[in-house]
C-alpha cells in the first residue's frame, strides 16, 4: 500500500490483508517512578513534555479513519472476495491467556486527579473494555467478509481460539522470552482500583481457549493445556494452502537431537460466498 504500513497480497490461492494493529509497549507497574501504561512517573506530574500518554495506538483503526476505509475497500476487491483463503494478520491480540491483551485496544482517557489546592495527585489512564477497536470495529468487519483466519503476536505464546461463526484465531509467537499464560492462580498485572475492569485471568473478550488437537503439553496435573508458554520450548505453524490445513509444532530447545512435535492441527473451510 504504497508507503502505508498496512498492504494486501495475493500468492496462490491466498489473499493475505496486513494491518497496522500496534501500540506502544507501557509498563503495568502502578509504582510512583514508573511511566506506565495506567499511570504517569509521579515526578513529571508538572512536566506535560514527559508524559508518555498511556499505551497509546499509533494508527487509527476506528470507523472513518485512513486505515478502516481502506480496509473497508479491500474486503470488497475481487481479489479477496474470489480467494479461496482469507487470511488477516497483525500484531496485537483480539483474543489471547497472554498478558499484553490487557489493557483493552482502545484510546487511553487520561484522568487527572487533584487536591484541594489545585496541585496534581495523579494523572491515571483508563481502557474501558467496551471500547475495544478490535473487538468493536474489525473484528464484525472480518467476520462479515468471510475471513477464515486471524493471526497475530505480541504475547509470546501460542494459545488458539474459534469465534461462534467459525472465524480461526492464532497466535503463534513463542520463540521464548515468554510473558506466560493467565489461567487459574496466574494473574496479569492489574490495577484493582481503577474505574473500569481488567481481566486478571483468561480471555479478556470472552473466548475459551481451544485445546491442542493432537498433542498438547500437560501441566503438572496432568490435564492438557490450552497453550504454549515457555523460553525454551519455541513454537511454529505451516499452513498447507493445497488442503487448507494449519498445523502447529513445538521443539524443545534444550534438547537439540529432540523430535519436532506436530501438537495441533485445525482445517480452514474454504470459504462460499
Amino acid at each position: 500500500n504504497g508507503d502505508k504500513n498496512y498492504y494486501a497480497l495475493s500468492f496462490g490461492n491466498i489473499r493475505l490483508v496486513v494491518l497496522y494493529l500496534t501500540n506502544i509497549w507501557r509498563s503495568p507497574s502502578l509504582e510512583p517512578n514508573i511511566k506506565g501504561r495506567y499511570r504517569e512517573k509521579q515526578a513529571d506530574f508538572n512536566s506535560p513534555e514527559n508524559w508518555g500518554y498511556g499505551q497509546h495506538i499509533f494508527e487509527s483503526i476506528q470507523p472513518g479513519s485512513e486505515q478502516y476505509q481502506w480496509l473497508e475497500a479491500e474486503l470488497n476487491r475481487p481479489e479477496f472476495q474470489q480467494a479461496e483463503y482469507k487470511i488477516v494478520m497483525f500484531h496485537h491480540p483480539p483474543h489471547s491467556l497472554g498478558e499484553n491483551i490487557v489493557p483493552a485496544y482502545t484510546d487511553p482517557q487520561q484522568i487527572i486527579e487533584k487536591d484541594n489546592h489545585g496541585n496534581i495527585k495523579m494523572i491515571r489512564y483508563e481502557y474501558p473494555l467496551n471500547q475495544d477497536y478490535l473487538i468493536k470495529d474489525v473484528i464484525p468487519l472480518l467476520e462479515k467478509a468471510g475471513v477464515q483466519l486471524v493471526y497475530y503476536g505480541h504475547s509470546h505464546l501460542w494459545n488458539r481460539f474459534m469465534s461462534p461463526s467459525g472465524m480461526h484465531f492464532l497466535e503463534s509467537s513463542n520463540v521464548g522470552n515468554s510473558y506466560g499464560a493467565f489461567l487459574g492462580d496466574k494473574k496479569r498485572s492489574i490495577p484493582v482500583d481503577f474505574t473500569e475492569q481488567y481481566a486478571a485471568t483468561g480471555d479478556p473478550n470472552g473466548l475459551e481457549p481451544i485445546i491442542p488437537s493432537l498433542k498438547p503439553l500437560l501441566a503438572e496435573d496432568g490435564q492438557p493445556l490450552p497453550y504454549i508458554a515457555s523460553n525454551d520450548i519455541t513454537v511454529f505453524s505451516i499452513l498447507d494452502t493445497e488442503i487448507g490445513t494449519v498445523t502447529s509444532y513445538y521443539f524443545d530447545t534444550r534438547y537439540p537431537e529432540s523430535d519436532v512435535i506436530k501438537f495441533d492441527e485445525f482445517k480452514l473451510e474454504e470459504n462460499k460466498q
